[in-house]
């Protein structure tokens, strides 16, 4: 999804188009890590003073509920990052420096039968670890 179809979903879901929202939206759309809401309303704070965390938490609540980010925990911390709905993907996620790498996924591949009567709409699979740099740099043990 790009900004102008979200905004305009928004708009058609009845909330009101400012400009910090259009910039909150501006700065999810573009992460290309994983990002917590403090970094989110961080950043927000240099551009709106006055921005408060209840703002930031409302409207990643309404991105989540519209399937524009999903959220994952990392390092006992929420984190979100931007749904890919073209191509589903599963991550590898960097301890160390939160690299993420995505790798396409169709999990209708992998054979996993679910349960009788059950209507998958989602699935979110991440795999964590350390990236060549981090190893190297760390001297983190690799398998």
């Amino acid at each position: 999804m790009n900004r102008d179809e979200l905004l305009n979903e928004m708009l058609q879901q009845g909330f009101r188009i400012t400009e910090q929202r259009k910039a909150l939206v501006d700065l999810v759309l573009n992460y290309k890590r994983p990002f917590t809401a403090i970094e989110l309303y961080q950043e927000m704070a240099k551009t709106f003073r006055g921005v408060s965390y209840g703002t930031i938490y409302k409207n990643l609540k309404i991105f989540g509920a519209m399937r524009v980010i999903e959220t994952f925990a990392m390092a006992n911390e929420i984190r979100y990052r931007v749904i890919d709905r073209a191509q589903p993907r599963l991550h590898f996620i960097c301890m160390d420096c939160e690299k993420t790498i995505p790798v396409d996924f169709n999990p209708a591949q992998v054979q996993l039968a679910p349960p009788l009567r059950f209507h998958t709409v989602n699935y979110q699979l991440d795999v964590f670890g350390y990236c060549a740099d981090c190893s190297v740099a760390g001297n983190k043990k690799t398998r």
